[in-house]
């Protein structure tokens, strides 16, 4: 899969292979899986110690809120995107987005990464290896996906601050 600007404007996710469509598709569920504690946690984590109570009781009335917004907006809009993505048999995907639904993505992106992290317990050392298994159980598979999102992220970036010169595979 290719990611670059098309436009002043636009977003090009071209040359989508199949699994790379299947994991793009994936992106709102998984941010929608925040039922379980260890999600919550880690999306909202505790910005402060208990003894602070006064601005743990703020961050829950005026910014936790706010984040739940934030997250939800973003899948949103991931979601409605994503039913452009254009797949035929045989053939590879394209997806279109203009420029301005870059920072959802990120945030999409990264939310899903959190929860992907959580949920099969994912460490830093983990996240970080480049080394592919020889072996390979849901949890690899898992470790995958989240890197392949971190890849995206990474060249979504790229684009929105103007740096990129050459397509990259992702």
């Amino acid at each position: 899969m290719l990611i670059r600007r098309l436009r002043q404007d636009a977003i090009g996710f071209v040359e989508i292979e199949p699994i790379e469509a299947e994991l793009l598709r994936q992106v709102p569920a998984v941010c929608g899986a925040t039922d379980e504690e260890t999600v919550r946690k880690r999306l909202f984590s505790e910005p402060a110690e208990e003894t602070e109570s006064q601005f743990l009781k703020d961050w829950e009335e005026f910014v936790r809120p706010e984040l739940r917004h934030i997250f939800f907006s973003a899948r949103m809009l991931v979601e409605e995107d994503l039913k452009a993505l254009q797949s035929r048999p045989g053939r590879h995907a394209r997806l279109d987005l203009p420029l301005s639904h870059g920072e959802p993505w990120l945030n999409a992106l990264n939310q899903a990464r959190l929860i992907l992290a959580s949920q099969y317990g994912l460490t830093e050392k983990e996240l970080s290896m480049q080394k592919i298994p020889k072996l390979f159980s849901r949890r690899d598979l898992v470790l995958l996906q989240t890197n392949f999102y971190a890849a995206i992220q990474e060249r979504i970036i790229d684009i929105l601050v103007g740096g990129e010169q050459e397509d990259e595979r992702v």
